[in-house]
């Protein structure tokens, strides 16, 4: 697999056999969390390169679900600074908003991502309905309401 991303559904090259999001994503996200934040703290010189985009957008994912929010909120941050045209950071602060209960926010975010993938070439119109979605669910305050 080498000189290729690892989608979260490929198998692990680790070799277990297990797919990649059962297996060593959280490991691999959480040592890009960790990367960003010394860079941020200035303990080391690194340099964010296209190809960790993905990790570092999971690593919000991986950051949300154990409960550090500040941290997931700091990589996201770091996403749309380093990454300034990608949706990620836009996108996963909305997750993160939406994690603290901030709904207001969090569909104001979610808008905000909408409009990127509008005036941005390849997304497609069903990405954008999602986020308008995820946008009408904060307004209504319903988690019961379609993704």
């Amino acid at each position: 697999m080498a000189g290729r991303k690892i989608g979260r559904n490929d198998p692990c090259p680790c070799g277990s056999g297990k797919k990649y999001k059962r297996c060593c994503l959280e490991v691999d996200a959480r040592r890009a969390a960790e990367e960003m934040e010394r860079s941020a703290r200035g303990k080391q010189q690194f340099v964010v390169a296209e190809t960790d985009l993905d990790d570092l957008s999971n690593s919000v994912q991986v950051l949300i679900e154990s409960n550090d929010l500040d941290r997931a909120e700091a990589v996201c941050r770091e996403l749309q600074e380093n990454f300034p045209d990608q949706v990620d950071g836009i996108w996963r602060l909305a997750t993160v908003l939406e994690a603290r209960g901030q709904r207001p926010a969090a569909a104001q975010a979610y808008r905000q991502a909408a409009d990127f993938m509008r005036s941005h070439p390849g997304f497609d119109r069903e990405s954008v309905k999602d986020m308008i979605r995820s946008a009408e669910r904060m307004d209504a305050g319903d988690d019961k309401l379609p993704l």
